[in-house]
Protein backbone atom coordinates (compact mmCIF):
# COMPACT_ATOMS: atom_id res chain seq x y z
CA UNK A 1 0.00 0.00 0.00
CA UNK A 2 2.87 2.36 0.66
CA UNK A 3 4.23 1.69 -2.80
CA UNK A 4 0.90 2.47 -4.37
CA UNK A 5 0.74 5.77 -2.52
CA UNK A 6 4.20 6.76 -3.72
CA UNK A 7 3.28 5.76 -7.34
CA UNK A 8 5.75 2.87 -7.39
CA UNK A 9 3.13 0.28 -8.18
CA UNK A 10 2.95 -3.19 -6.77
CA UNK A 11 6.15 -5.16 -6.12
CA UNK A 12 7.06 -7.80 -8.74
CA UNK A 13 6.09 -11.36 -8.04
CA UNK A 14 8.70 -14.05 -7.50
CA UNK A 15 7.94 -15.48 -10.95
CA UNK A 16 8.45 -12.11 -12.64
CA UNK A 17 11.73 -11.59 -10.79
CA UNK A 18 13.04 -15.03 -11.85
CA UNK A 19 11.99 -14.49 -15.45
CA UNK A 20 13.74 -11.13 -15.52
CA UNK A 21 16.93 -12.63 -14.06
CA UNK A 22 16.86 -15.49 -16.60
CA UNK A 23 16.42 -13.05 -19.47
CA UNK A 24 19.37 -11.02 -18.21
CA UNK A 25 21.53 -14.16 -17.95
CA UNK A 26 20.61 -15.27 -21.46
CA UNK A 27 21.38 -11.81 -22.84
CA UNK A 28 24.73 -11.73 -21.03
CA UNK A 29 25.66 -15.20 -22.31
CA UNK A 30 24.69 -14.28 -25.87
CA UNK A 31 26.81 -11.12 -25.70
CA UNK A 32 29.74 -13.11 -24.31
CA UNK A 33 29.41 -15.76 -27.02
CA UNK A 34 29.32 -13.11 -29.77
CA UNK A 35 32.40 -11.42 -28.33
CA UNK A 36 34.33 -14.72 -28.17
CA UNK A 37 33.55 -15.85 -31.72
CA UNK A 38 35.84 -14.61 -34.47
CA UNK A 39 34.33 -12.44 -37.12
CA UNK A 40 33.11 -14.38 -40.15
CA UNK A 41 33.48 -11.37 -42.42
CA UNK A 42 36.73 -10.59 -44.13
CA UNK A 43 37.80 -8.02 -46.64
CA UNK A 44 39.43 -9.67 -49.62
CA UNK A 45 41.06 -7.85 -52.48
CA UNK A 46 41.87 -9.77 -55.64
CA UNK A 47 44.87 -8.90 -57.78
CA UNK A 48 44.29 -7.81 -61.35
CA UNK A 49 45.62 -11.19 -62.48
CA UNK A 50 43.09 -13.02 -60.29
CA UNK A 51 40.30 -10.78 -61.58
CA UNK A 52 41.34 -11.58 -65.15
CA UNK A 53 41.33 -15.30 -64.40
CA UNK A 54 37.92 -14.99 -62.82
CA UNK A 55 36.59 -13.23 -65.93
CA UNK A 56 38.05 -15.96 -68.15
CA UNK A 57 36.51 -18.67 -65.97
CA UNK A 58 33.12 -16.98 -66.37
CA UNK A 59 33.53 -16.86 -70.16
CA UNK A 60 34.53 -20.53 -70.32
CA UNK A 61 31.58 -21.50 -68.12
CA UNK A 62 29.24 -19.82 -70.61
CA UNK A 63 30.66 -21.60 -73.66
CA UNK A 64 28.59 -24.43 -75.10
CA UNK A 65 29.71 -27.95 -74.28
CA UNK A 66 29.65 -28.92 -77.95
CA UNK A 67 31.30 -27.21 -80.90
CA UNK A 68 28.23 -27.11 -83.15
CA UNK A 69 30.17 -25.99 -86.23
CA UNK A 70 32.49 -28.97 -86.00
CA UNK A 71 29.53 -31.31 -85.49
CA UNK A 72 27.90 -29.95 -88.65
CA UNK A 73 31.12 -30.38 -90.67
CA UNK A 74 31.50 -33.99 -89.53
CA UNK A 75 27.82 -34.72 -90.12
CA UNK A 76 28.01 -33.34 -93.66
CA UNK A 77 31.23 -35.27 -94.34
CA UNK A 78 29.62 -38.50 -93.09
CA UNK A 79 26.54 -37.97 -95.26
CA UNK A 80 28.76 -37.41 -98.31
CA UNK A 81 31.04 -40.36 -97.48
CA UNK A 82 33.96 -37.94 -97.19
CA UNK A 83 34.81 -38.56 -93.54
CA UNK A 84 37.82 -40.81 -93.21
CA UNK A 85 38.63 -42.46 -89.90
CA UNK A 86 42.23 -43.44 -89.34
CA UNK A 87 42.07 -46.22 -86.75
CA UNK A 88 45.81 -46.01 -86.05
CA UNK A 89 45.56 -42.31 -85.15
CA UNK A 90 42.64 -43.02 -82.82
CA UNK A 91 44.46 -45.91 -81.16
CA UNK A 92 47.57 -43.77 -80.72
CA UNK A 93 45.58 -40.97 -79.07
CA UNK A 94 43.81 -43.41 -76.76
CA UNK A 95 47.09 -44.96 -75.64
CA UNK A 96 48.73 -41.57 -75.05
CA UNK A 97 45.77 -40.08 -73.18
CA UNK A 98 46.45 -40.82 -69.50
CA UNK A 99 43.35 -38.90 -68.39
CA UNK A 100 41.13 -41.77 -69.47
CA UNK A 101 42.72 -44.27 -67.10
Amino acid sequence: MVREINSLGTPPTLKETRTERNEQKVAAQAAKTEAEQPSTQADVELSSEAQGLSALADKVANLPDVNLEKVERIKTALENNEFNIDDLVIADKLINNDDLF
